[in-house]
């Protein structure tokens, strides 16, 4: 009995997009003057975050560790291409300890729906001053983005 190589490459194929099996990305965050950009960056679970520009003025990227979804590891990157792969879906506010009073704060959401520690994050000791300007547009994105 002859098999059809065709099919059997095309069924291996639909078996991987069925399963999901799509290959992570690096979405690059620039720590740029005092700010990050993008402000609010989306991934996907699984995708790596990279910043590049952190060594310019001392930068830094430090997760706010009221500010992230539960059980997820906090992180503080410190060097140029420093990079977090993020599982666990939700999202993330982190800071640039040196410029946290200047606005140097940023967030990253996982996942393709709205996160699920929103309130945890509006509701942190730490939502205050700069950080709470970066919760308000964290807000505002998530919302756009994810409510129907």
């Amino acid at each position: 009995m002859q098999i059809n190589k065709t099919l059997i490459a095309g069924l291996a194929v639909s078996g991987l997009v069925l399963s999901g099996n799509v290959a992570a990305e690096t979405v690059e965050v620039k720590a740029s003057g005092m700010k990050f950009d993008p402000v609010v960056a989306f991934v996907k679970a699984g995708d790596t975050v990279m910043w590049t520009g952190l060594p310019t003025a001392s930068h830094d990227a430090v997760a706010i560790p009221s500010m992230i979804p539960e059980g997820a590891d906090v992180f503080n990157k410190k060097e140029e291409g420093a990079t977090v792969t993020l599982n666990k879906e939700g999202a993330y506010v982190y800071k640039c300890s040196p410029h946290l009073g200047l606005g140097m704060v940023g967030a990253i959401v996982v996942g393709d729906k709205m996160p699920t520690n929103m309130e945890q994050i509006q509701t942190s000791p730490e939502n205050k001053g700069p950080v709470a300007r970066i919760v308000k547009e964290l807000v505002k994105e998530v919302e756009a983005k994810f409510a129907k």
